[in-house]
């Protein structure tokens, strides 16, 4: 019987929401010792005892135990941000590894990579990487030194994930060697996400995007295609759900909810836990994500929303923007439309409001279907498990 491979999943803070998904693919390692290095540890929803973590002194000096990811932002930040310049973390984990180093260590996020791997030559053991999505293109066109910090990254390290087959060729684009590369697909868990029977009645139609206040979630589309809906669908409703990143973009969304008096119309939420996420879908028709490339370079790559809310039975509308193609199949599991095409989005809005209910039955169960062949965070992580044995075998 094999020794379980002792990984090291490194990240500069553990763990967001956004990456929940992460927890159950390295959950789900068969044969692998998980330990988890970060500057910044939350002892939240994702803190999974199973593994085992190396918090950074300074934290459990100053703050012991931080339970919530949106607590202390400014100690956050400042943990985060100081590692780029003294990478007093990185030091600390070589002194508290030297004489019992990981078999293999795996950065998430293309800057993580770049900077543990003078770590991993120290340690004298491999570094694998996984790309997401800003770090593709949105990094290097907003601080181009990292163009050559990833050549050498991609030169030293042992394997680059990427999430898709989209990303992949990016990376390779960028100068990874397509012989280090590999795809594993962010992957929710199914148990966690059951499907639900839902009923559609002709004429009404609840919409749910849930996502992060930023440029390239298409919040703005959203609200223009539904806006140009109502005027032949009158029982339309939208809730909108997602933390408030972008100040700018928050207050340009609530002047068009004012200026449109959509107030009656749109539900905004700010938050809501993601252990209850797969109940909340059960209150909607449809989710709505159309993602875009933001003025930045910014970009998705799978929004594991997406899959989320399909293995629930929700159609989705999106658009053709990076591997949404493959997140949805357009014409069976949801509708996709070109980037910031409003009026493609709005009448696949008409068209789901006025679907009737046999025809919605055979969207909602494919989606399902789709995510369960395509998307399950079992097969996901055996994959991951066999890169990381090759790597050191």
């Amino acid at each position: 019987m094999k020794q379980p491979l002792k990984t090291l999943q490194l990240f500069d803070f553990y763990l967001p929401s956004t990456l929940s998904w992460v927890e159950q693919l390295l959950a789900h390692l068969p044969a692998t010792q998980v330990e988890v290095a970060a500057p910044w540890i939350v002892q939240g929803p994702y803190f999974n005892p199973l593994f085992h973590y190396h918090p950074f002194p300074p934290q459990r000096w100053l703050l012991p135990k931080v339970e919530s990811e949106f607590a202390h932002p400014r100690w956050l930040r400042l943990f985060i941000a100081t590692q780029r310049y003294v990478p007093t973390y990185a030091a600390w984990l070589y002194f508290h590894l030297k004489n019992n180093p990981p078999d293999v260590l795996h950065a998430h996020f293309g800057p993580i990579g770049c900077l543990y791997l003078p770590l991993a030559k120290r340690l004298n053991r491999p570094l694998v990487v996984s790309f997401y999505g800003f770090d593709y293109t949105k990094l290097p066109n907003l601080r181009p030194i990292y163009l050559e910090k990833y050549r050498r990254l991609f030169a030293d390290a042992a394997r680059v994930i990427a999430a898709s087959e989209v990303g992949r060729e990016r990376l390779i684009a960028l100068g990874c060697p397509a012989d280090k590369l590999a795809v594993v697909p962010p992957s929710p868990r199914l148990e966690h996400f059951p499907f639900q029977k839902r009923e559609k009645k002709s004429g009404q139609l609840h919409l749910l995007q849930v996502a992060s206040f930023t440029a390239k979630k298409g919040h703005l589309d959203t609200l223009e295609a539904f806006r140009m809906a109502l005027t032949h669908c009158p029982d339309l409703q939208l809730t909108l759900v997602g933390e408030r990143v972008n100040a700018a973009l928050v207050q340009e969304v609530q002047q068009f909810i004012q200026a449109h008096q959509l107030e009656q119309r749109v539900i905004w939420l700010d938050f809501v836990d993601h252990r209850q996420l797969a109940a909340f879908f059960g209150g909607f028709d449809v989710f709505i994500h159309p993602s875009c490339h933001a003025p930045d370079g910014d970009h998705e790559d799978t929004p594991v929303l997406i899959l989320e809310a399909q293995a629930t039975g929700l159609p989705v509308i999106s658009t053709l923007h990076f591997n949404i193609p493959a997140a949805v199949q357009h014409g069976r599991t949801g509708l996709l439309a070109t980037e910031h095409d409003f009026l493609a989005l709005s009448q696949y809005i008409e068209r789901f409001y006025w679907m009737e209910n046999t025809e919605y039955q055979a969207f909602s169960a494919a989606a399902r279907q789709h995510v369960a062949a395509n998307f399950d965070v079992k097969n996901a992580a055996l994959h991951l498990a066999e890169l990381y044995r090759g790597v050191v075998e």
